[in-house]
């Protein structure tokens, strides 16, 4: 008898998940969106992808920059995948030290890594201070991508493995009998399922709660800004980021997304969203954004003068220790978990849907699901105080550490 799984929620995760079933022949994979494809956290996500020496990080872009572009062979379609690379500017001699190791690392692989005098750093970006800088790494094997390019490449290959895509399709309930989950309710009808893996972001708490499952995840606000500059960037200029301002940029259409992981970040309750929220945004929150805006302005003086096109303001899903949750959550089979992506769903996408279909085959993971346990937290995940200063400090945890994972 085939096996039917069920994916919830048809963001970046869900339909990486999806298509990773249907490439092992794991079953009858049904994909279910509430709204379009690519909506939620998706549509309005930087897309920023860069590769480091780290194990959660080296493995799983190396592994998606390969799938990409066996992805985009086959359906024909494209990710807008950029190759720029980035510039990780130190404003120090400690944290250019600190760039060192990664450095190194990269040559060893015969990635062509620079480390920058100021002056050469600004040779890279025509809008870059040197004054503001003591140097920089330029990490080559960096870039950007359209999320909702690269969900329409996941659910074309899916769909082309056999996998229906139900959109327009709210799932409003998960259904278990004897600690062991039997299908799903979706507009309301009752559907049978073996398996139901949950990629609802922000929303995978509301679902699993009914089943003694308490996420320890919850909505902050995540922003950034498009600025239209003058000079207008090449497409090829390097990406950035300063760990000491705790911001991140790119190139956008000639002009430049700056972006921040900001510290107390505000909270997000799903409750207080209107409904649907599947393309919206929050309000413009220039209290919270005016400080990393100085110290962006202190690196490039010319975003001082830069005309403000639009401030993207979503809520996305943080955990209190910047990981998602990946597996299954004790006490009922039959379910899995994939999501509180942390503002790294992009990067993360492949390695995740990888490790879902891993473990649902019942084999040992290519990636380590060590880090991503679903019950990590024990008791703690009760403490509702503790969970929101946590989840509030987890944005600029990526800062904290002067190596972040944008």
């Amino acid at each position: 008898m085939t096996r039917r799984i069920a994916v919830v929620g048809g963001g970046i995760i869900g339909s990486s998940v999806a298509w990773h079933l249907a490439s092992r022949n794991l079953g009858d994979i049904h994909l279910f969106e509430r709204d379009q494809l690519g909506s939620g956290t998706t549509w309005h996500s930087a897309g920023n992808i860069t590769w480091k020496p780290v194990d959660d990080n080296d493995g799983p872009v190396l592994y998606l920059l390969d799938l990409i572009a066996g992805l985009e062979d086959e359906t024909g379609l494209t990710s807008g995948w950029r190759e720029t690379g980035r510039l990780f500017l130190a404003r120090d001699a400690d944290t250019l030290e600190s760039y060192s190791a990664f450095h190194e690392a990269a040559l060893e692989r015969d990635f062509p890594a620079l480390m920058l005098s100021p002056q050469e750093a600004a040779g890279h970006h025509p809008l870059l201070d040197a004054s503001a800088l003591h140097g920089a790494w330029l990490n080559p094997l960096s870039g950007h991508l359209n999320p909702a390019d690269l969900v329409a490449l996941y659910a074309r290959s899916a769909r082309n493995l056999g996998t229906h895509l139900h959109e327009q399709s709210r799932v409003t309930e998960l259904i278990s009998t004897g600690g062991r989950m039997t299908g799903l309710v979706c507009n309301g009808e009752t559907l049978g399922f073996d398996d139901i893996v949950v990629c609802g972001g922000l929303w995978s708490a509301d679902l699993v709660a009914n089943h003694g499952v308490k996420l320890a995840q919850g909505g902050c606000e995540h922003f950034y800004i498009i600025l239209d500059v003058d000079p207008r960037l090449s497409s090829t200029t390097p990406s950035f980021l300063s760990s000491a301002d705790m911001i991140y940029g790119r190139e956008e259409v000639g002009g430049v997304l700056l972006g921040c992981f900001d510290e107390n970040a505000d909270l997000i309750e799903t409750s207080d969203l209107p409904d649907p929220f599947s393309f919206s945004l929050l309000d413009e929150n220039w209290d919270k954004f005016a400080p990393y805006f100085k110290g962006a302005a202190e690196l490039f003086p010319a975003f001082l003068d830069a005309p403000v096109r639009r401030f993207v303001n979503g809520p996305e899903a943080f955990t209190p220790d910047g990981n998602p949750f990946i597996g299954a959550p004790d006490g009922i089979d039959g379910l899995w978990l994939c999501t509180g992506m942390n503002s790294h769903g992009v990067t993360i996408s492949g390695s995740s849907g990888h490790i879902i279909a891993d473990m649902i085959a019942g084999e040992e993971p290519r990636f380590s699901a060590k880090p991503y346990a679903p019950g990590r937290f024990g008791s703690m995940v009760h403490d509702d105080s503790w969970l929101r200063k946590q989840i509030s400090d987890s944005p600029s945890g990526y800062y904290r550490q002067v190596n972040p994972h944008v």
